[in-house]
């Protein structure tokens, strides 16, 4: 194991090297590079999202307009099927005669 005086030489070194490094100097377009390719990447982004809130809403209306047109179908022959319901009903009593007015014997 090395001693606390071998440790902090070490490291003293360490940090003197590093005042020694020179600043690189960056490309001077990368910025706008970066910069150009990050609001493409958004762009792309917000042109998926708002296709698929369209579809989106495209297909409620779909749905909303086939329930409001079932809705009406169904209310308008609503009254047809009670009548037929009732026939049905009559036809069966008096074929099997369970109708009221029959004598019980």
């Amino acid at each position: 194991m090395k001693n606390k005086n071998d440790i902090e030489r070490l490291a003293e070194e360490t940090l003197a090297s590093i005042d020694n490094i020179q600043a690189i100097e960056p490309n001077e377009f990368i910025f706008t590079r970066i910069q150009n390719r990050m609001q493409a990447k958004r762009q792309q982004y917000v042109a998926g999202r708002t296709k698929v809130l369209y579809r989106l809403s495209a297909i409620l209306l779909l749905f909303t307009a086939l329930n409001l047109t079932s809705y009406y179908l169904l209310k308008r022959s609503g009254n047809n099927a009670k009548v037929q319901k009732t026939r049905s009903i009559a036809a069966f009593a008096s074929d099997y005669s369970l109708q009221q007015n029959s004598n019980d014997y």
